[in-house]
């Protein structure tokens, strides 16, 4: 067995890897520790836990994690290509092409900056609302109404698949599906959609989601 730790985003990316990544890649010899990205302290009160701001942070964070954790075998993200900070490495070079193509320059661009052979970045095309877009009929079954997984499955469809629904300010994945059904609680309904899914068929429907998790396993040598 070895150990990866996931740097998340916030409680939903949190439930994400507890309910349904670490119970599917536990049985493929990899244990993952979700921990929340520290995002400061207020005064007089705890650390702000989730949500992101600016990359100092984000870099702190991953900095700090890969130093006291010499027996993991990684350290990964789970973060949202949609409101990445714009200061973060590669935001302001991305080359013009696929959303695949862009998002993948900024991660290579954040594993320079890190430089550091345990560290595997990860950003979800857009937001983890769009691994929902691929449970379209299992979220339509938790939520019981069958027309909501046919409006999100053809707009998965319109956009060239579930990674393809976009990154702007009223039409990114967690915005359409607040239209679509008010009542959706992204902590839960969205994990809980997931998780029927499963981890083959979320693969499949989500490349660069497939490529992330390929990268995990391969860390097991098998």
């Amino acid at each position: 067995m070895i150990t990866v730790g996931v740097l998340c985003e916030g409680q939903t990316e949190e439930n994400m890897v507890r309910d349904f990544l670490a119970p599917e890649l536990f049985g493929a010899g990899i244990i993952l520790v979700p921990t929340i990205l520290l995002t400061g302290a207020r005064a007089g009160g705890p650390a702000g836990r989730g949500g992101v701001s600016k990359w100092a942070k984000i870099e702190k964070d991953l900095r700090l994690r890969l130093a006291t954790t010499p027996h993991w075998a990684a350290v990964t993200t789970l973060l949202d290509y949609y409101g990445l900070p714009q200061d973060s490495p590669g935001m302001d070079d991305r080359p013009a092409g696929s959303a695949r193509q862009r998002v993948e320059h900024v991660e290579r661009r954040i594993a320079e900056r890190i430089e550091h052979p345990r560290f595997l970045p990860y950003l979800v095309l857009h937001e983890t609302e769009t691994w929902v877009f691929a449970a379209a009929e299992q979220m339509g079954e938790w939520a019981e109404d069958a027309a909501l997984a046919g409006e999100l499955k053809r707009q998965a469809d319109a956009a060239g698949g579930p990674e393809g629904v976009n990154d702007g300010a009223d039409t990114a994945p967690s915005k359409r599906l607040l239209r679509a059904y008010p009542a959706y609680n992204k902590t839960q309904d969205g994990p809980v959609a997931v998780t029927d899914l499963g981890l083959v068929e979320l693969r499949a429907a989500c490349p660069h989601f497939d490529s992330w998790i390929g990268s995990l396993l391969a860390l097991t040598g098998v």
